[in-house]
């Protein structure tokens, strides 16, 4: 009997020892295995060993929206820097409950660091305290989530150089007159996003002095939906009838798209002035059509947040996490700079993209 209860152990231990030494993190996704070249924000970069490799999670906001696909692409092709990092990609879709089944789906495959970038702010402490539960440290991307560090927008920053921008159009154009002030937002960004679009206006009043805003802002949501974006505006327009001098900040290119349509539409181009967040495909062949027929209409720039270098900040930053560091706060935040029609080819030259050739 104990001889047999001997053998018994003996076979138990084996089994577990072959089931131990089985495991590893693996996925079908995006593995970076390139070159050993380091990052532009870091110098370090993985060792070789599976005891050294790191599996971002990356969460993106919505994969569908052509201007946030750089992100994803530059964090794939930033991971490729590092030979023991993988990146697994997953889309949020711009759903708060698509969010929080993402974050089920990766912690189970394994990720050592979460990077969120989520619209529906109202989610991310689920998903805050899901990976604090899991021992996952989490990068926040542009919209916070609990304490994670925060790598995006200087959105204080990146909201005035929007205003300034309109109120030097406005002072040149029309001699400092302002009628109305469309706002195009998407609130459910959470405070990050109001932050951004309050000082749109507080940029506005600075290059204007004396400027009395209170009955002139106008807000409205539209839901990054350029159909509904154009809607909202065209509503806006018909009901000030006699506004000659109207100035227009869109959170993003999506809501600039659509309040160009409607302007077009009413042959208001007069009466408008159009500035938007980001730099994105659409917003760049709007500015070289201006440049190339020589003709500027009325949307004129936007605030670049260079979504095709995001990686060269999250992919840094997620190793040091997943290695249990700390990152430098002002390390994560992006440097924005207002481009139109006198500076785009500075950065972001016709010959390098070709929707513009």
């Amino acid at each position: 009997m104990k001889k047999f209860l001997a053998l018994l152990l003996i076979a138990i231990l084996a089994i577990s020892m072959t089931a131990c030494s089985g495991q590893s993190k693996t996925s079908t996704s995006d593995k970076g295995n390139g070159s050993n070249s380091s990052s532009s924000k870091s110098g370090d970069t993985a060792s070789s060993g599976e005891d050294d490799k790191i599996i971002i999670g990356y969460a993106a906001l919505d994969d569908s929206q052509e201007h946030l696909i750089p992100v994803r692409e530059n964090i794939k092709e930033v991971a490729k820097r590092y030979p023991n990092v993988e990146v697994i990609c997953v889309d949020n879709a711009g759903d708060g409950a698509t969010a929080v089944s993402n974050v089920d789906n990766l912690l189970l495959q394994g990720i050592d660091v979460l990077a969120e970038f989520n619209l529906d702010a109202s989610v991310n402490p689920v998903i805050y305290e899901k990976c604090k539960a899991a021992g996952v440290p989490v990068m926040a991307i542009d919209i916070p989530v609990g304490d994670a560090p925060f790598m995006g927008a200087n959105n204080r920053e990146a909201g005035l150089l929007c205003g300034y921008a309109l109120g030097d159009l406005a002072n040149k154009e029309w001699g400092g007159k302002v009628d109305l002030i469309l706002i195009l937002n998407t609130p459910e960004g959470g405070d990050v996003v109001m932050t951004r679009m309050n000082a749109v206006v507080d940029g506005i009043k600075e290059k204007i002095p004396g400027l009395d805003t209170t009955n002139l802002v106008v807000e409205v949501d539209y839901k990054d939906d350029a159909i509904l974006a154009q809607q909202l505006t065209a509503d806006v327009l018909n009901s000030h009838p006699d506004a000659r001098h109207i100035l227009i900040g869109s959170i993003n290119d999506i809501g600039a798209q659509g309040a160009f349509a409607a302007i077009e539409a009413a042959k208001r181009q007069d009466h408008c002035f159009i500035v938007n967040h980001g730099m994105s495909v659409q917003t760049r062949e709007n500015l070289y059509k201006q440049i190339n027929t020589g003709q500027l209409n009325c949307w004129r720039g936007g605030v670049a947040y260079f979504l095709e270098r995001y990686g060269e900040y999250i992919v840094p930053g997620c190793i040091k996490l997943a290695k249990g560091e700390e990152v430098n706060p002002e390390d994560l935040l992006m440097d924005h700079v207002y481009i139109d029609a006198s500076n785009i080819e500075e950065w972001y030259p016709q010959a390098e993209w070709s929707q513009a050739k």
